[in-house]
C-alpha cells in the first residue's frame, strides 16, 4: 500500500450499495492518504492510532476485509497497552510506539538513562526530555485515551462486517489489489524454469528418461483467459508420444488441510461431527513438534480445511526462508480468479484472527512485517481457493497438478491416494508430442450433461466451460432444439396446423 497507483486501477471489493458516494473527485486524495499512512506505520508499527487511521481510509476506499484487518490490529495493540498499564512498572513512550521500564526501589541501575538518572523519561513534542513520576491522573488520562482508541477500532471493525451482530462476517468480492507489485501479478520466466525442473524430477521418479512434459506459455494461443493475457496463461504439454495409461508422476502436497469437529449430521461435517479421524492429521510426519497445527483445526472447526491450507503456505515460507510469501514458488505459480460479480463472505475469526495468530506463532511480527499485511493473506487465500481440490473432509493444493488446464474430455487422469494429500497422474488416452495435457477438474461429473458440468466448473472458471466437448454438445443441443421447433410453410401457417379441422355445431350457425 506504500506504492501510488493510477485511479483507473482502483477496484473496490465491497459490493455496491444504494446511495454510495461517487469517489472520483476524492480518490486521488484518499490514495495519497493511504500511501502516507502506510509509510507512517513502517516507522511506528505498534501505534494503534496508526492502524485505526488506515482502517478508516480503507473503509472509505471500500475495502472492508482490509479495514477489519487493520482495526483488529489496533484492537490487539490496545489490549496489550491496557494489559501493560494495569500490570504497572511500565511507562508508555512518546508516540505510543514503545515501552520503558520504570525505576523501582533497589533496581535503579537497571533502568537508568545514559546520564545515570533514574525514573521514567518521556519525550515531549518539542524533543526535550523531562523526568516525571507516576501520576494517577496521567495514567487515568492515558488509560482513557487507549480505551477511546479501542472503542473506535471496534466501531470501524463492526461497520465493515455486514452480518454483525448475528456473526462477525462481512461481504466482499475478489479483486486485484492495485498496489500489488508488478512482479507479483504474473508468472516470470525464472518461475517456469523452476516448474520444469520439478516436472523433470517427478517424472524421472517414474522411470522416464528425459522430460516427459513441460510448462509453456500461451496455452490456448494468443487469446487471454479469465482476464489474463495469453503470455501468463500456462499449460502442460507432452514432449513426446505417450501411450494410454502411462504413469506420469506422483504429486505430493505440502499445502493442505482437513476439517475439525463441528455440528454432526450436516453437509459441513460428516461422521457425526468429529471431523477428520486420521490420528496424524492435520500434521505431517515431517513437521516439527513446535509447529503443531491441531489448535488451528480445533479453533476453526468445520471450516478448518481452507484455513489450514493457508497456514501451511505460511509455514512453507518460514521453513524455506522466503521473505515475501508471494515470492514463494508454491504461491507464485498460482493464479486467483477475480470473479466479476460473485459476492463472498469473509470472517474475522477464520480469515484474519487465526492466520495472524499462526504468523505470530511462527515468529512473524504481524505489525512490523509489511510482507504479511492483511491484503497478502487474502491474495494467498484467493490463489489457493482457485487451485485446490477437495473431498468432504480435506482441501489440498497440489503443486504440479494445479498447473494443468481443464477439459471435459481429458487425456490425463488423476487419482487421490489414501493419505488425501498425494495424487497419482497418468495418461487416459494416447497423447502425441506437443499436445496439451488436460484434466477434468471434477471427475464425478464426466457423464453429466454439459449444463451440469458447466455449473460445477464455475468454482474454477469465470464463465461457461468452452472446452471442445462442451462446445460440441452445446451445438448439438441447439440443433436438436431447432429440429424439434414447428416449421412455417409458405402461407405463413405452421406445418402442424394444416390438417383438416372438425366442424363444430357453432360453426354452422
Amino acid at each position: 500500500m506504500d506504492l501510488p497507483f493510477p485511479p483507473t486501477d482502483w477496484r473496490p471489493t465491497r459490493p455496491p450499495e444504494a446511495g454510495d458516494e461517487d469517489l472520483t473527485a476524492r480518490l486521488p486524495d484518499l490514495m495519497r492518504t493511504l500511501t502516507a499512512q502506510t509509510k507512517a506505520l513502517y516507522g511506528h508499527p505498534y501505534d494503534p492510532a496508526g492502524w485505526l487511521q488506515r482502517a478508516v481510509t480503507l473503509t472509505e476506499l471500500r475495502y472492508p476485509e482490509l479495514a477489519v484487518g487493520d482495526a483488529h490490529k489496533a484492537l490487539l495493540l490496545c489490549r496489550g497497552l491496557i494489559g501493560r498499564l494495569v500490570e504497572g512498572g511500565w511507562g508508555l513512550g512518546w508516540g505510543m510506539g514503545f515501552w520503558m521500564l520504570e525505576e523501582r526501589d533497589g533496581d535503579g541501575d537497571d533502568c537508568a538513562d545514559g546520564d545515570g538518572r533514574g525514573g521514567r523519561v518521556e519525550k515531549k513534542n518539542d524533543g526535550t526530555e523531562s523526568d516525571s513520576d507516576s501520576d494517577s491522573d496521567v495514567e487515568l488520562a492515558l488509560g482513557q485515551r487507549i480505551a477511546d482508541l479501542q472503542a473506535e477500532a471496534h466501531r470501524v471493525e463492526v461497520q465493515n462486517m455486514s452480518a454483525f451482530p448475528a456473526c462477525e462476517e462481512g461481504t466482499y468480492r475478489l479483486r486485484r489489489y492495485p498496489w500489488m507489485r508488478a512482479e507479483h501479478r504474473v508468472r516470470r520466466d525464472e518461475l517456469l524454469g523452476v516448474l520444469n525442473e520439478e516436472f523433470a524430477t517427478r517424472t524421472a521418479e517414474k522411470g522416464h528418461k528425459g522430460p516427459v512434459c513441460v510448462v509453456r506459455r500461451h496455452a490456448f494461443g494468443k487469446f487471454g483467459v479469465d482476464g489474463r493475457e495469453s503470455h501468463d496463461v500456462l499449460g502442460v504439454f507432452a514432449t513426446k508420444d505417450l501411450p494410454k495409461k502411462t504413469p506420469l508422476f506422483v504429486d505430493q502436497s505440502r499445502t493442505w488441510g482437513c476439517i475439525g469437529p463441528g455440528p454432526g449430521g450436516s453437509v459441513l461435517n460428516l461422521r457425526g461431527g468429529m471431523g477428520c479421524s486420521d490420528p496424524l492429521h492435520p500434521n505431517m510426519s515431517s513437521d516439527d513438534a513446535a509447529d503443531d497445527l491441531r489448535w488451528v483445526r480445533e479453533r476453526a472447526g468445520v471450516y478448518a480445511a481452507d484455513i489450514l491450507t493457508l497456514c501451511r503456505f505460511l509455514l512453507c515460507c518460514r521453513r524455506d526462508g522466503v521473505g515475501h510469501p508471494l515470492d514463494h514458488s508454491l504461491v507464485a505459480r498460482l493464479t486467483p480468479m477475480y470473479r466479476r460479480e460473485k459476492v463472498l463472505l469473509f470472517s474475522l475469526e477464520q480469515d484474519i484472527a487465526i492466520p495472524m495468530d499462526w504468523l505470530q506463532h511462527l515468529g512473524t511480527d504481524v505489525f512490523a512485517n509489511a510482507n504479511y499485511d492483511t491484503w497478502v493473506l487474502f491474495e494467498m487465500r484467493a490463489r489457493g481457493e482457485n487451485n485446490s481440490w477437495s473431498d468432504p473432509l480435506h482441501n489440498c493444493v497440489s503443486p504440479l497438478f494445479s498447473l494443468f488446464n481443464h477439459s471435459c474430455e481429458p487425456n490425463v487422469r488423476w487419482r487421490i491416494e489414501r493419505d488425501c494429500v498425494t495424487l497419482t497422474v497418468s495418461t487416459q488416452k494416447e497423447v502425441k508430442a506437443g499436445e496439451q495435457l488436460l484434466v477434468v477438474y471434477d471427475q464425478y461429473l464426466e457423464d453429466d450433461p454439459a449444463r451440469e458440468r458447466r455449473k460445477r466448473m464455475w468454482r474454477w472458471l469465470d464463465g461457461d466451460c468452452r472446452c471442445t466437448r462442451c462446445v460440441r454438445e452445446e451445438e448439438e443441443e441447439v440443433g436438436e432444439a431447432e429440429a424439434a421447433r414447428p416449421s412455417v410453410n409458405g402461407t405463413g401457417v405452421l406445418t402442424w396446423d394444416t390438417a383438416e379441422k372438425p366442424v363444430l355445431p357453432e360453426d354452422l350457425i
